[in-house]
């Protein structure tokens, strides 16, 4: 057995302002890499935030052995240190800023051009990130590593959801830490990247740094060495890899409890509005500074089909998303007839926008930071990304009603940014489901949400698509989110339809 790595001794933790753990225990010895493992998805991050010091320890405490020699040298040189220098996390939230420092991004400012250049390149991101000590990565390896040589004078505004992911890992790995912390890596990533993963955790092991990382019981690579599980506020079980067998972690009663009948009439209470045409294209060419991102694209979506977009990180699907969703100024320049008018003939934005509901994992960075819950749900009525306006107790009471149908009404007067991801999502899903669309975009928009509440996103989704006006395109990179009601496929490759069923 190795020296102790680090450790936690009957920490009873308080985390967003509720208690999250009671006598939790644990202990990593040096050369262990743990995947900790939970049906809630706050559990999980709560975790690492523990390991981090971003929780508040009632009783208990947590010991970061791996730290000790360290700190001791830097204060016997009379400077400031902490053990979080030799921490690198990936977390799930948005961390990259533009150039001002500023998280100020504006949706619609990752397809105009000229505005992209307040953002750093990759190359200029990685270059900026300060490592408290040396070690064996550099720009040039980390690059290599994450496959993002191809990228590196792309702007941080323009990275798919799964480049930044990838900028991320490379960004901490650059640290030249001893332990990385990261929570669920390999979401938001496409098939071949999470297969991929494996070989970047295998080299990021090798230069001898330790990793814990939340996942799920069918995601733990080949370098993880122990498993542990959490449930109810403790662990429940730890086990060496070689011991763990995959396990159901879902609490199914509880999903069995969702109410669909509540949910028809939801949607029934404001009819969804019907229209001859609702998306059609034709020869859609796309390109930025002569790269092409989207190639002689067509594709026509009937009121009351659902589609599933799918294609490899960077394969052209938010662009094209972006053109329907009316953020993109190229659609002018192409032939695009959306909810039965032409884009280009005298439409407005939110002509566009209105018969649209969109839900990313992304776009909840978007809001002002004092927006609650309640607002950012009632600001679907208005297609705003924030509530401006004052509104009657009917829509606050509509609002409300939405939340307590996806049992996340104890957030409504909460901050957006302070809760949960997966209770971001859902609050999301009813911002955009409150004006009853008739269309559905879900750009990865499980994205982040434990296994319990995949199930329920999923199954929620599966039933609004058997609405016969709701239309729907779901984007996801992996096969099991995807709801049944969808029976149509649009698969793009290098910006060209390689498949459509």
């Amino acid at each position: 057995m190795g020296a102790l790595f680090l450790s936690t001794e009957n920490a009873h933790v308080r985390y967003l302002d509720r208690n999250i753990f009671q006598g939790l225990n644990f202990q990593m010895q040096e050369g262990e890499n743990w995947a900790i493992l939970s049906a809630s998805g706050s559990e999980k991050t709560a975790f690492l935030d523990t390991i981090l010091g971003k929780t508040v320890l009632s009783e208990g405490r947590v010991t970061r052995d791996f730290a000790v020699d360290y700190q001791k040298e830097m204060t016997a040189q009379g400077k400031i240190n902490s053990f979080r220098d030799l921490i690198a996390v990936v977390s799930q939230r948005y961390t990259f800023t533009n150039k001002s420092n500023l998280q100020n991004f504006y949706y619609q400012q990752r397809f105009n051009s000229s505005e992209s250049e307040e953002a750093d390149t990759v190359v200029e991101h990685l270059i900026e990130v300060e490592a408290k000590q040396d070690g064996p990565w550099t720009v040039k390896k980390v690059m290599e590593l994450l496959d993002l040589e191809v990228l590196k004078d792309k702007s941080l505004i323009k990275l798919s959801n799964g480049e930044s992911r990838r900028l991320a890992i490379a960004g901490a790995l650059l640290r030249n830490p001893k332990l990385f912390l990261m929570d669920q890596p390999m979401t938001g990533l496409d098939v071949d990247t999470r297969k991929h993963f494996g070989e970047v955790l295998e080299a990021m092991v090798a230069s001898g740094i330790q990793v814990i990382m939340t996942t799920s019981p069918e995601e733990i690579p080949n370098a993880i060495t122990n498993v542990a599980i959490l449930d109810g506020g403790k662990i429940v079980q730890l086990e060496r890899r070689e011991d763990f067998h995959e396990r159901d972690l879902i609490n199914h009663a509880a999903l069995s409890q969702f109410d669909h009948k509540k949910l028809d009439e939801l949607i029934q209470n404001n009819p969804v509005k019907r229209f001859d045409t609702l998306v059609k294209m034709s020869q859609i060419h796309i390109q930025y500074n002569g790269k092409v991102i989207l190639d002689q694209v067509n594709w026509e979506v009937e009121q009351g089909e659902c589609w599933v977009l799918k294609g490899h990180n960077g394969a052209g699907k938010s662009t094209l998303l972006s053109l329907i969703n009316g953020e993109n100024p190229q659609a002018y320049a192409n032939d695009i007839v959306l909810f039965g008018r032409k884009r280009g003939t005298g439409e407005t934005i939110w002509d566009i926008k209105r018969p649209i509901g969109f839900v990313s994992p992304e776009l909840a960075r978007y809001f002002p930071r004092n927006q609650t819950c309640l607002k950012v749900v009632l600001s679907g009525l208005f297609d705003s990304i924030g509530l401006f306006k004052k509104v009657s107790e009917e829509q606050e009471q509509l609002a409300m009603e939405w939340l307590k149908l996806f049992r996340i009404e104890h957030v409504a007067q909460m901050l957006l940014h302070q809760i949960p991801l997966e209770n971001q999502r859902f609050c999301l899903l009813a911002r955009a489901l409150i004006k009853s669309p008739a269309l559905l975009i879900l750009d990865e928009a499980a994205q982040g949400m434990d296994d319990e509440q995949r199930i329920l996103f999923r199954e929620t989704i599966d039933h609004i698509g058997r609405h016969p006006d709701v239309s729907m395109i779901y984007v996801s990179h992996y096969e099991e989110d995807i709801p049944k009601v969808v029976d149509r496929e649009l698969v793009l490759e290098e910006g060209k339809v390689v498949k459509m069923v």
